[in-house]
C-alpha cells in the first residue's frame, strides 16, 4: 500500500534556545485516501453488499450479508451511523446500521420504492427520494422526502417532482440545497434550492445529464457527474457555476463524494475498456493528478464514501 504525506506539522517541546524549527518539528501525516475508512459497494459476494475497507487494514468487510441488494451508503456526520438503501422487504427501502454493521433497522415502510439517503449536517434528519403518493397528486412521479433520523415524520421536502432519479445534499447551514432537477425533455442540472423548493441559481444549462452533486466541506464547491452520449466525466465548478473545470475524464465516471479535507475526490469509474457493469473505486486530487484506485477487481465495486471524521 501507498502511503502519501500531504502535509507536516508542529508541536511543542522542549528545546534549546539554538535549536531551529525545523530541528524541533515532528512530522505529523495528514488525511490521505489510503489511510481513510472507505465504504463501497461490491458484488463480489454474488449480490450488491456495503462493504468497509479500514484505514489501517486492507481487507474488505462486508457489513450487510443480506441476500438481498444492499447499496448506496451514506454516512452519518459523526461517522458512527450509516444510512443505505435495500431490498430485503422486495421494493427499495431506507435503512441505517452501526459503522460495524450491527442493528439494521428499517426506516421507511411504503408500498413504493424509496432511496437515495442524505443526511442533514445536524445528523438529525435523512433526506430521500421516493415514488410514494399524496392526496392531490395529479401524476405518478417521484419527490424528494425528509425524515428524523429515526425514520419519524417523513414528509416532502419540495412540493415540485425533480423528474430524474435523484436525492439531495445540504448546506453546512441547511440554508439551502444541492438539487438536480430536469426541465425540458433533454438532460438534467444542477441547481441551489432553497428550503421550500424555490429555485436560488441554476449552476448548469445544457443538454447533459448532470447528477450526484456533492458540496465540498468547506462549502465553495460542487462536484458532480456529466454524462452525454461521447461519455461520462467529473466536473468541478463553484458556488456560483463559475470556474468549471473537467475532472477524470479518461473513463466513464460518476458518483463523486469529498475527502473531509477538501483536496479529493472518490468517485465510480468503468474499467478501461469495460462496459458500465464493470466498475472500480478510484480516488483523484481536485487540483489535478493521476487517479488512484482504491476498490477493484473482476468484480463490481461502486459507490465510494469516505469517513466524514479524519
Amino acid at each position: 500500500m501507498i502511503f502519501v504525506l500531504l502535509g507536516a506539522a508542529c508541536r511543542d517541546v522542549a528545546t534549546p534556545p539554538s535549536a531551529t524549527a525545523a530541528e524541533v518539528s515532528t512530522e505529523a501525516e495528514t488525511w490521505s485516501p489510503e489511510k481513510a475508512d472507505l465504504l463501497f459497494v461490491s458484488n463480489r459476494d454474488g449480490n450488491s453488499e456495503i462493504y468497509i475497507l479500514r484505514g489501517s487494514s486492507s481487507e474488505w468487510v462486508n457489513l450487510t450479508r443480506d441476500p438481498a441488494g444492499d447499496n448506496w451508503p451514506e454516512w452519518s456526520p459523526d461517522g458512527r451511523r450509516i444510512a443505505f438503501q435495500s431490498r430485503r422487504t422486495g421494493n427499495l427501502d431506507i435503512w441505517v446500521m452501526n459503522a460495524d454493521g450491527s442493528d439494521p433497522v428499517r426506516l421507511t415502510d411504503d408500498p413504493e420504492h424509496d432511496y437515495l439517503p442524505s443526511w442533514s449536517p445536524d445528523g438529525e434528519r435523512i433526506t430521500f427520494t421516493s415514488w410514494r403518493s399524496e392526496p392531490g397528486d395529479a401524476e405518478r412521479a417521484n419527490h424528494i422526502y425528509v425524515m428524523n433520523a429515526d425514520g419519524s415524520d417523513p414528509h416532502r421536502l419540495f412540493p415540485e417532482s425533480p423528474d430524474t432519479s435523484a436525492g439531495v445534499v445540504s448546506s453546512s447551514d441547511g440554508s439551502f440545497f444541492v438539487a438536480t432537477r430536469k426541465i425540458g425533455e433533454q438532460g438534467s442540472d444542477v441547481f441551489l434550492v432553497e428550503p421550500d423548493g424555490e429555485i436560488r441559481a441554476r449552476l448548469t444549462d445544457d443538454e447533459a445529464s448532470n447528477g450526484a452533486p456533492a458540496l465540498s466541506p468547506d462549502g465553495s464547491r460542487i462536484a458532480f457527474y456529466a454524462e452525454t452520449e461521447a461519455g461520462s466525466e467529473l466536473v468541478l465548478v463553484n458556488l456560483d457555476g463559475s470556474g468549471r473545470r473537467s475532472l477524470a475524464t479518461g473513463r466513464r465516471s460518476w458518483y463523486p463524494r469529498w475527502s473531509p479535507d477538501g483536496k479529493w475526490l472518490v468517485y465510480t469509474a468503468a474499467k478501461p475498456g469495460g462496459d458500465d457493469a464493470d466498475l472500480d473505486v478510484l480516488a483523484i486530487p481536485v487540483d489535478g493528478g493521476e487517479p488512484l484506485l482504491l476498490a477493484g477487481g473482476p468484480n463490481r465495486e461502486s459507490e465510494g464514501r469516505w469517513s466524514p471524521q479524519p
